[in-house]
């Protein structure tokens, strides 16, 4: 005799059975789902993309009555003559004289400014004569009026201080050279 298979052995067979083959057709659909969703997505194409000069439809405007306002900081025909535009040549004239130092063996790099100690003596010494105390007057007086001053007046201003920052420079060369 050959033994029979219970019947609870028949029901888990095939419920074991039954849920492979749900879960294969699941698999199937989400596979070919996937597959549609891939060629459903749109692909640009160069051949489908519009031109820039079909999609502009206004007609284009004059510059003539273009107003610019101040307050805004808006300033396209001197983009050199900005809010930090006066402390960004500061810097780069400090920058020339601690350049000019180093050049001349006269900088000490842990010092604070950068410079020996008979250097900063004579450069403090020069910053003390009236003519560059007066020098100094000026440029505090052009600092205050800065943040009111106009477009035009500012690059007055940056002339004047480049002009000024020339002469403080030539003069330092001359004294620093002298220390030699």
């Amino acid at each position: 005799m050959t033994p029979q298979p219970s019947p609870t052995s028949r029901v888990r067979l095939g419920l074991l059975l039954g849920l492979v083959f749900t879960l294969g057709v699941v698999l199937v659909g989400l596979r070919f789902l996937g597959r549609r969703a891939e060629i459903a997505t749109p692909v640009a194409k160069p051949t489908q993309a519009s031109s820039a000069r079909r999609q502009v439809s206004a007609i284009p405007r004059s510059s003539a009555s273009l107003q610019l306002d101040e307050t805004k900081n808006v300033w396209p025909d001197a983009p050199e003559v900005t809010p930090t535009s006066l402390r960004r040549l500061d810097d780069q004239v400090f920058e020339k004289v601690l350049a000019m130092a180093t050049e001349m063996q006269l900088a000490d790099t842990t010092r604070f400014l950068g410079f020996s100690a008979r250097a900063e003596v004579v450069l403090d010494a020069m910053l003390k004569e009236p003519r560059f105390i007066e020098m100094r007057a000026i440029m505090e007086q052009q600092e205050e009026r800065w943040p009111s001053a106009d477009t035009a007046e500012r690059a007055q201003v940056m002339v004047a201080r480049r002009v000024g920052y020339d002469e403080l420079l030539a003069e330092a060369r001359v004294r620093l050279a002298a220390l030699r």
